[in-house]
C-alpha cells in the first residue's frame, strides 16, 4: 500500500464502517485516479478539497444521508433538524423582543427611553437610524424560519447565514456600550430597568458569547437539512407564537421591571434567562409526554434539547461574576450572581439527563462489518 493510499483511507475513517464496506475500494481507487505516478519520497497527502468533501459525506451518512441508513443516523438527522427548527424559533422570539424593544425604547411605541436616544444621536441622524436599523435586524430570523416551514431549507440557509452576519453589527455596538459603563441599550430591554448594583459588572465578552445560540443553529440547519433530507413543509401560523411571546414579553417588562423586584428573579428575565426558561419549560412538557405517552416517545426531542442547552449555558457562564461573596458593596448584587450560578448549574444538569434520556431511546448502532476498523482520521 502506498503512502498516499494509507492517508486516504485514514481520512475514510470519517466515515462510517458499514458505509466504508461498500464505497471504500470504489472511493480510493477514485481518489488515486487523480494523483497517478506520485512517489512515497514526494510525502504526498491528500488535497484540502477531497478531505472536505470526505468530511461533507460523512456528516450526510451520520445524519441518515445517502445510500441506505441506518435507523440510528437517521434518528440523528431528525435530531439535528429539530435543533435547527426550534433554534429558528428561539432566535425569531428574540428578533421579536429586540424589534419591539427598540420601537418601544426610541419612542415608536409607547415613550422613549432618555439614555437610549441621546446615546443614539439626535432624531433624523444617520447615527440614530444605524441604531435602530440594528434593533431590527434581529426580526430577520423570521425570514430562514418561514423558509424553512414552506419546506424550502436551501433558502432557510442562505437567510439564516445572512441573518447572523448582520447580528455582528449590533454585538459590536453593544460591546462598546459596555466598555463606556452603559447597561440601557436597544435589543437587552431588562437592562433599562435593572438598579445599579455597585458589585454586578456586565463583561463585555458576555455580549459576543450571544452569537453562540444563532451560531449552533446555523449549523444544525447546513448539516441538517443535506441534499438528501426529505424537505417537511409544516403551517406558517408557527410564526405566531415567537412573535406574539417577543412582544408580550415586553410588556411584561414594563409591568414588573423595577428595583424593587425580588433580586433572585432578574437573572431569569434577561436573555440568557430567557433561552433558559422556554428550553426548560419543553424538557418539562417533554418529560410529561416521555412519562404518560410511551407510544410517543422519541430520541429526537431529549437530544435537541440538550443540544440547544449548551450554548445557552456558555452564554450565561461568560457573563458570570466570578467574584462571589468577595467585593460585593450590597447583598442584591450576591443574590443575583448567585442566582446566575444556579441558573447555570440547573441547565447543565438539564442536558445532562436529556442527554443520557435520549441516548438511551436511540435505535442500536448497526453492527461493524467483520474486518472493519473505526477510529479517528489520522493526517
Amino acid at each position: 500500500m502506498s503512502l498516499l493510499e494509507d492517508r486516504y483511507r485514514r481520512w475514510l475513517r470519517l466515515l462510517p464502517a458499514s458505509y466504508r464496506a461498500e464505497r471504500e475500494e470504489e472511493m480510493v481507487s477514485v481518489f488515486l485516479e487523480g494523483s497517478p505516478d506520485v512517489s512515497d519520497d514526494d510525502g504526498p497527502r491528500p488535497r484540502w478539497s477531497e478531505i472536505a468533501s470526505v468530511a461533507v459525506l460523512a456528516v450526510r451518512v451520520r445524519l441518515g444521508g445517502a445510500g441506505h441508513p441506518a435507523p440510528r443516523s437517521l434518528a440523528w438527522g431528525e435530531t439535528v433538524r429539530l435543533v435547527a427548527l426550534l433554534g429558528l424559533g428561539l432566535q425569531a422570539f428574540l428578533g421579536a423582543l429586540a424589534a419591539t424593544s427598540t420601537l418601544r425604547a426610541y419612542g415608536m411605541i409607547g415613550t422613549a427611553e432618555p439614555l437610549i436616544a441621546q446615546m443614539a444621536g439626535p432624531t433624523g441622524s444617520p447615527e440614530r437610524l444605524a441604531a435602530i436599523l440594528g434593533g431590527l435586524a434581529g426580526a430577520l430570523w423570521f425570514a430562514p424560519l418561514a423558509a424553512l416551514l414552506a419546506g424550502r431549507p436551501r433558502a432557510a440557509r442562505a437567510l439564516a447565514l445572512l441573518a447572523l452576519v448582520l447580528e455582528v453589527p449590533g454585538l459590536i455596538q453593544m460591546v462598546l456600550a459596555v466598555l463606556s459603563g452603559l447597561t440601557a441599550f436597544p435589543g437587552l430591554p431588562v437592562f433599562s430597568g435593572l438598579p445599579s448594583f455597585s458589585g454586578l459588572t456586565v463583561f463585555p465578552w458576555s455580549v459576543p458569547a450571544g452569537l453562540l445560540p444563532p451560531l449552533v443553529t446555523v449549523l444544525a440547519l447546513w448539516a441538517g437539512f443535506h441534499r438528501d433530507a426529505r424537505p417537511v413543509r409544516r403551517s406558517l401560523w408557527l410564526l405566531l407564537p415567537p412573535l406574539a411571546a417577543g412582544a408580550a414579553l415586553v410588556a411584561l417588562y414594563e409591568a414588573i421591571a423595577s428595583p424593587a423586584l425580588a433580586a433572585w428573579m432578574w437573572p431569569w428575565l434577561d436573555l440568557p434567562g430567557q433561552l433558559s426558561v422556554l428550553i426548560l419549560g419543553a424538557g418539562v412538557a417533554y418529560a410529561c409526554v416521555h412519562a404518560y405517552a410511551p407510544d410517543r416517545r422519541t430520541p429526537s426531542w431529549p437530544l435537541a434539547l440538550a443540544i440547544l442547552a449548551m450554548p445557552v449555558l456558555g452564554v450565561r457562564l461568560a457573563g458570570l461574576n466570578y467574584d462571589v461573596g468577595i467585593g460585593f458593596a450590597d447583598e442584591t448584587s450576591r443574590i443575583i450572581t448567585l442566582a446566575m450560578f444556579g441558573q447555570a448549574a440547573v441547565l447543565l444538569a438539564f442536558a445532562a439527563w436529556s442527554a443520557v434520556l435520549g441516548l438511551r431511546t436511540l435505535p442500536a448502532a448497526p453492527a461493524a462489518p467483520a474486518g472493519s476498523r473505526e477510529g479517528p482520521a489520522e493526517g
